[in-house]
């Protein structure tokens, strides 16, 4: 097996970069981006308001599936390293889903399967849902390409597969794309993103910072990062074709993701917040 790296390794070590960024807005007011996927405001010095937002990419994962998505982290033959992996093993140790994978659904407990006419067959366990319901927020804000709109959390499903990603899933009701075009990220809080109409110049420079990271990767995507939105410095990009979770045989697209960079004058890109999924299935090449 190849070494994991490129992509995944750099998410690996964003994730644990504990160093604060600031966004200057105005003389009275900033944003704090840190490697936790949080956000902080601070309206002044004296009287601050502080926001701990945490965000999550959102996916078309069918043709009738668009959902939020958080990752779960398979080390060692166990999920680590976060809420829901702690909540998953609890589910699984008890129901056992993970059995889905060698197709012996007798000895899974709870289970329905919800969608399996996209990339991942998304299963839905009442256990899990009910558990992951107690830790996450009830309505989010979902970012697309052009706008955003606020969502209610119904249901909770997960996509289990022995090489690609793993993660639990919050199904979108009701996004309308027309109005907001693709969704692609999503908070518990209401940013102030501002949505231009070109980042040519932007996108040009972390596209030429991509493909100089890229002579190092092991793995690689055909598919170049796009700027849809911004907060100051910090530029808000996505990673796909949308086709891969509604027509696989169309899509060139491996790695799916979504990517904040900070792009200073004069300075050097920084990569400030990653996440993505392997369609790929690099623990089995």
């Amino acid at each position: 097996m190849k070494n994991i790296t490129g992509f995944f390794l750099t998410l690996l070590l964003i994730s644990c970069h504990h160093k604060n960024e600031k966004i200057t807005k105005t003389n009275t007011e900033s944003k704090t981006f840190n490697s936790l996927n949080r956000i902080d405001t601070k309206k002044n010095e004296e009287d601050s308001v502080t926001i701990d937002t945490t965000l999550f990419s959102v996916y078309n994962l069918s043709k009738k599936t668009i959902a939020i998505v958080a990752n779960l982290e398979y080390e060692g033959g166990d999920y680590s390293g976060n809420e829901f992996d702690k909540i998953f093993n609890q589910v699984d140790a008890k129901d056992s889903l993970y059995n889905v994978l060698i197709d012996d659904r007798n000895k899974v407990r709870n289970f329905e399967y919800y969608d399996t006419l996209g990339t991942f067959k998304l299963i839905r366990s009442n256990t899990l849902e009910l558990e992951v319901k107690k830790i996450v927020d009830k309505s989010y804000y979902v970012y697309g390409t052009k706008g955003f709109s606020k969502i209610t959390i119904n249901k909770v499903v997960c996509a289990l597969n022995t090489c690609r990603t793993n993660f639990i899933a919050f199904p979108i009701e009701k996004f309308d794309t027309a109005k907001n075009g693709k969704a692609i990220f999503c908070s518990k809080q209401l940013l102030k993103i501002n949505y231009q109409k070109s980042y040519s110049d932007i996108e040009r420079k972390i596209r030429q910072y991509e493909e100089k990271e890229s002579k190092n990767y092991d793995y690689k995507d055909e598919i170049k990062p796009k700027v849809f939105a911004n907060i100051g410095d910090y530029y808000f990009t996505y990673n796909d074709d949308f086709q891969w979770g509604m027509y696989p045989e169309k899509s060139k697209c491996d790695f799916p993701g979504r990517t904040i960079y900070i792009v200073k004058k004069d300075k050097p890109i920084k990569k400030f917040w990653v996440d993505g999924l392997d369609l790929f299935g690099i623990p089995c090449d």
